[in-house]
């Protein structure tokens, strides 16, 4: 009987397959895979490309803007403290046009407007400040108090009223909280409101140190409001 000859050949192993082996059969299937939407990978090439021109554009444009409303805004600022004022009023407008979403957009809607007021154009002092009344930053106080006024001159007591008391409620610095408060009570005088007036008043008080001269003043007009409540 033949014996059976036994093969010295080495079993290849029925495990995994060897990683050179999927590295290369991967690289196929890409490859194969890109060649049939090659003109999908080449559109999205040049999306990749105008979208990041794009930004480089607009970061060197937004740049560019910031200077030019910085040093526009130097220019306009000077014309309103030494130039006339009709000029300032026309200048600050365009530039508020132009660069009215830049850092100094507020600053300059602040300016405007207070020349505004200053010239007895409540209308346009208010159209103007709306934009900035903010009453988060220190700026949007400003703003805010000025609107008010911008109200009040117009008869709209209540609005300056309430704008007022924001600001009373937001504003960190004692002298802020003082004239707002103060502005508020002297609204609720005028509309009759004197009890009200009081109340203000009185959170005056609580904002002044209890052996502080100034006391003597908000204390004097708590006594008159008062008595003019008794006396109907």
């Amino acid at each position: 009987m033949a014996k059976r000859q036994i093969s010295t050949r080495p079993v290849r192993p029925s495990g995994p397959s060897d990683p050179d082996d999927v590295f290369l059969e991967n690289t196929l299937a890409l490859s194969t895979w890109a060649q049939r939407h090659r003109q999908y990978l080449v559109l999205i090439a040049l999306a990749m490309v105008v979208a990041v021109m794009g930004t480089l554009y607009y970061l060197n444009y937004r740049g560019g803007h910031l200077q030019r409303a910085a040093l526009e805004f130097e220019r306009v600022q000077q014309g309103a403290a030494f130039g006339d004022t009709t000029t300032a009023r026309a200048e600050l407008a365009q530039y508020v046009e132009l660069f009215g979403n830049t850092p100094y957009g507020d600053e300059a809607r602040l300016l405007l407007g207070q020349l505004y007021l200053e010239s007895g154009q409540a209308d346009e002092a208010a159209t103007v400040l709306a934009d900035g009344a903010d009453v988060s930053d220190p700026l949007g106080l400003q703003g805010a108090m000025l609107l008010a006024q911008a109200h009040e001159e117009r008869g709209r007591l209540e609005e300056a009223e309430q704008l007022l008391l924001r600001v009373a409620d937001r504003a960190d610095l004692d002298f802020q909280v003082r004239g707002a408060l103060e502005g508020a009570a002297r609204l609720r005088v005028l509309a009759g409101d004197l009890t009200g007036a009081v109340e203000l008043y009185q959170r005056i008080l609580e904002t002044i140190a209890a052996e502080a001269a100034g006391r003597g003043i908000y204390e004097l007009r708590i006594g008159e409001l008062r008595l003019r409540i008794e006396q109907g």
